[in-house]
């Protein structure tokens, strides 16, 4: 940490507004009709506290009932189920690459996960022995938690595209499953902004939904392991709203890389993530 770091706040101690996600009495069917028509029903924009200087800095994309949430990531009991959840429906898959991404950064000196969520990628590069790890993200619910989870990682709240940090602060930067949720012109905003506030030479690396999941199934594949979860992955990703997943599966991604400045090192697209391992360009 140094002294132009953003000031982390006192998660612990920050007191967040009930959403009306929060109040549903899903013992009553009304409150459990409720919320099962916000899950089935059309999405919209969610509900927050307008007042609150947390809540006016989300950029008006990310205000979506995004995954079929309930009010989104902006309530304190959908954002600690969708920690928890989200890890079970990806049937490991996430814990996996976690784990390899933060093997892969060992020996950086100061990390930054973008889109960090419940912090659980900031965990796993923390426990690989990095010392300076931080994680940013819009949702100040998904942050609480994954403050209180994790106390030994910086957490703030910034939108990928607009980073509180000086130039070249991070040996490394990491984003899991962040960029298909976000419209393309902000995309390439965010990886401008990792360029930035990465060292020359340091790594960027990024684990994303498959594109390959979305073909088709062949029948005679479902007596196998591999041809039952794209099944599974792709009956999953029918039914989850993300609006700007379909734009990130369409970009050049290899292009859209090298105009940022990175150099793509390996790209390995496997059912159901796609993993990229980038490098900062020097500009000598």
């Amino acid at each position: 940490m140094t002294s132009r770091d953003p000031r982390v706040p006192d998660w612990q101690a920050l007191e967040l507004s009930k959403t009306w996600a929060d109040e549903l009495d899903l013992a009553r069917p009304s409150g459990l009709w409720r919320f099962l028509r916000s899950i089935f029903g059309q999405r919209r924009q969610v509900v927050v506290d307008a007042g609150h200087d947390l809540f006016r800095a989300i950029p008006k994309y990310a205000l979506q009932e995004f995954h079929n949430l309930p009010n989104g990531n902006y309530s304190s009991r959908i954002a600690r189920g969708y920690i928890t959840g989200f890890d079970r429906a990806m049937l490991g898959s996430m814990h996996r690459i976690r784990q390899e991404i933060a093997e892969r950064v060992t020996d950086a000196k100061a990390v930054l996960d973008i889109g960090t969520g419940g912090g659980k990628l900031a965990a796993a590069v923390q426990s690989v022995g990095v010392a300076d790890v931080w994680g940013a993200d819009v949702s100040p619910y998904l942050l609480k938690h994954a403050a209180t989870d994790n106390p030994g990682v910086s957490f703030i709240q910034a939108p990928a595209e607009d980073l509180p940090f000086t130039d070249q602060r991070f040996d490394a930067v990491v984003v899991s499953f962040l960029f298909h949720e976000m419209p393309p012109k902000y995309v390439k905003q965010a990886l401008a902004e990792a360029h930035r506030v990465l060292r020359p030479g340091g790594c960027l690396l990024i684990a994303e939904p498959s594109e390959n999941q979305l073909l088709p199934v062949k029948l005679a594949s479902l007596l196998t392991a591999k041809g039952w979860r794209h099944w599974y992955f792709k009956s999953l990703a029918s039914r989850v709203y993300e609006p700007f997943v379909m734009a990130w599966h369409k970009q050049n991604k290899p292009a859209m890389f090298a105009e940022a400045g990175f150099e793509l090192l390996q790209h390995r697209d496997e059912i159901p993530i796609n993993f990229y391992s980038l490098k900062k360009r020097s500009t000598t």
